[in-house]
């Protein structure tokens, strides 16, 4: 069953060895390239087990150690992918303006996808006929735009790549979580123990799902991946979704989730492998398909016999920005009831890139906000990661 967010309940936790050496060579790569390293001062060191804590794995866990050379390629200024792509309509320069400073001080390049226009389309391209209505030349645009990010994936030959859409945004940690999401997707893709993978999440993955607006792990798969004791998870009561997402009653305030996919929605961010995106082209553009595109990739996932193999986190590590200013800007596809904001917000992200790019930018690490402030309590433990092969109460 599928539920939404209610309760806390702590659950048992056992350590995994993660090197703090692999940030702290970061660290000084970026130096030696004379970058700023402001974002990396906030990474978070991951405790390593004592020899007791080792002992004490609770039945239906696993403890893997991982490697420091499979984590490598996370240095990179791709994040451990290929590419990085963002999505956006040439129109709109203050997206890639804001998308391309949150980036920056996190150090990474993006590339960027033109967003189509889907009333400059010909009928002809479309792989079925879209519901006509207010929304169907944007909803046609946006399917075009994710294809054309597969497109180029396919065309280049690109191992893998992360797709952004422009008005993504991601918490001020961001490679420390993606070190996390890394170790926890080796382990749901069977990595063997001590081998080096060709990506540093794993091999044999098609989709790697970061951003969204709801996500439902395949409930015949109970592995789950638990980051707990982490300041970056959205308290309860702020968590914003739209459609089904996991129980999170057993876990705690502080306990993000890794599990295989079974669906979701909105595309904010996330990753294709070359396969992943071949199977997206074959499915989502030369076969029948007539819907929008997070749903057509929510059925990729969610159906077996498509072989479509989706990862996926929870809480979400990314999310959608809302400026400051006309509310008319946020999306070119859907239109609300125009408020104007004083100050922007982002969903489901605690300390917002966006929101702290100013502190970001002059290096002011002791001014770094949280959107929460005094709901987020100081962790009292490290971060700790448990693989767990079955729920347990």
């Amino acid at each position: 069953m599928i539920f939404t967010e209610k309760g806390q309940k702590p659950i048992i936790f056992v350590a995994l060895t993660l090197s703090f050496v692999l940030s702290l060579f970061w660290l000084q790569w970026r130096h030696d390239l004379s970058l700023p390293t402001s974002v990396n001062n906030i990474t978070q060191a991951v405790k390593k087990p004592t020899s007791s804590e080792k002992k004490a794995t609770p039945p239906g866990s696993k403890q893997t150690a991982l490697p420091e050379e499979s984590l490598k390629a996370l240095q990179n200024e791709t994040l451990g992918f290929e590419k990085v792509y963002v999505i956006n309509l040439p129109k709109r320069t203050d997206k890639l303006d804001a998308i391309r400073v949150a980036a920056s001080v996190t150090n990474f390049n993006l590339e960027v996808i033109a967003g189509q226009n889907g009333a400059d389309m010909s009928p002809k391209a479309l792989p079925g006929p879209f519901k006509e209505g207010a929304q169907h030349d944007a909803t046609v645009g946006c399917w075009r735009s994710h294809m054309q990010a597969a497109h180029n994936i396919v065309n280049n030959r690109l191992s893998s790549a992360l797709i952004f859409e422009d008005d993504a945004d991601w918490d001020v940690s961001f490679r420390s979580q993606l070190l996390n999401f890394a170790t926890g997707s080796q382990w749901l893709l069977d990595t063997p123990s001590g081998s080096v993978p060709h990506s540093p999440y794993g091999d044999d993955w098609d989709l790697l799902w970061l951003g969204h607006c709801a996500l439902t792990p395949i409930e015949t798969d109970p592995r789950r991946v638990l980051f707990e004791n982490d300041p970056t998870t959205t308290p309860f009561k702020h968590r914003f979704n739209v459609g089904n997402i996991p129980d999170m009653s057993h876990y705690d305030n502080t306990t993000r989730i890794m599990f295989a996919v079974n669906g979701g929605t909105c595309l904010y961010a996330y990753a294709l492998s070359y396969r992943g995106a071949q199977k997206i082209l074959f499915h989502l553009s030369m076969s029948y398909y007539n819907k929008p595109v997070d749903f057509g990739i929510h059925d990729m996932c969610h159906d077996h016999s498509r072989n479509f193999r989706c990862i996926g986190v929870f809480p979400q590590m990314v999310d959608s920005h809302r400026g400051a200013g006309s509310s008319s800007k946020d999306s070119d596809i859907s239109k609300g009831e125009e408020q104007v904001r004083k100050k922007g917000f982002s969903y489901n992200i605690v300390r917002s890139t966006r929101l702290n790019v100013g502190h970001l930018i002059d290096g002011e690490m002791d001014k770094i906000e949280s959107q929460w402030p005094g709901e987020v309590p100081e962790m009292e433990e490290d971060l700790k990661i448990t693989f767990r092969e079955k729920f347990v109460d």
